[in-house]
C-alpha cells in the first residue's frame, strides 16, 4: 500500500485503485499508528463514527481482513457515512454509544476518533465498549488533549490543510475547538476512564503538535 499527501488529504493506492481519505494533518500521525497496531481480524466497532471517516479508512486500508461497524446517534451523519462508504465490509447504524444494542463479546476491537469527548457519559460508553469487546480485545481512542495542552492548542490551527481556500474554515474550526476545550480529557482523566471500564496494558501518546492523544489498551476480565 502506498500513502502520500495531496491537496491536504491523505491519499492511498493499492492494486492500482486510488482513493482520497479526508484525514486532517493532525490526525494522520496517530491514525497511522492505530492502523499499524490494530489486529487484522474479526470485527471492529467505530464509536461515534460521524460521517464514517475513520471506519471507512480502516475498512479500506485493512481490506477484507476485518468487518467494520460504525455507530452514531445522529441519523443524518449515519446516512452520509453510508453514502461515503465504497466498501462492502462496513455498515453504519444509529445507536447510542452508552447503550449499544450488540451482544456481549461481539467485537475484536473498538476505535474512536475525536468523538469520546462529545458523549454525555464517556465512562458509560467505555464500559459498553468493554462489554461488547471479546476478552483480550483492543481499544483505540484518539481525542483532543485537555488541560494545559488543550488551552495552548486552541491557539494553533486545528485544520492544517495547505489548501489556501480553507482559511475561513480553519478559523471557524479553531473557534469551535476553543469553545469545546472544557470538554476535553486530560491524559490522567482518559486513563482513569479506561481503567475504570476494565481496560489494561494502557498506553497513551501525544502527536507532534501536542493537540491529539492516542490511547491504546486491551480488555481484561476483572476477577
Amino acid at each position: 500500500m502506498e500513502v502520500w499527501r495531496r491537496g491536504g488529504l491523505e491519499v492511498w493506492r493499492r492494486g492500482g485503485l486510488e482513493r482520497r481519505m479526508e484525514l486532517l494533518e493532525n490526525e494522520v500521525e496517530l491514525v497511522g499508528r492505530l492502523c499499524e497496531r490494530i489486529e487484522r481480524r474479526g470485527r471492529v466497532l467505530d464509536l461515534g463514527c460521524g460521517t464514517g471517516k475513520l471506519g471507512i479508512f480502516l475498512s479500506e486500508v485493512l481490506g477484507g481482513a476485518v468487518e467494520v461497524t460504525g455507530v452514531d446517534t445522529e441519523l443524518e451523519k449515519v446516512k452520509k457515512a453510508r453514502e461515503n462508504s465504497p466498501s462492502t465490509n462496513i455498515t453504519f447504524e444509529v445507536q447510542s454509544a452508552e447503550e449499544l444494542a450488540f451482544a456481549d463479546e461481539t467485537f475484536d476491537a473498538v476505535v474512536s476518533l475525536k468523538a469520546l469527548h462529545e458523549i454525555a457519559e464517556p465512562g458509560k460508553a467505555l464500559r459498553e465498549a468493554s462489554r461488547v469487546l471479546k476478552d483480550g480485545g483492543q481499544v483505540f481512542v484518539v481525542d483532543w488533549v485537555g488541560g494545559g495542552g488543550a488551552a495552548s492548542a486552541t491557539t494553533r490551527k486545528t485544520n492544517t490543510n495547505t489548501n489556501t481556500n480553507t482559511n475561513t474554515n480553519t478559523k471557524a474550526k479553531t473557534q469551535t475547538r476553543s469553545g469545546h476545550a472544557r470538554k476535553y480529557f486530560t491524559r490522567q482523566r482518559l486513563e482513569e476512564l479506561l481503567l475504570d471500564a476494565g481496560f489494561r496494558g494502557l498506553k497513551i501518546e501525544v502527536n507532534r503538535e501536542g493537540e491529539l492523544m492516542l490511547a491504546e489498551a486491551r480488555k481484561t476480565k476483572i476477577k
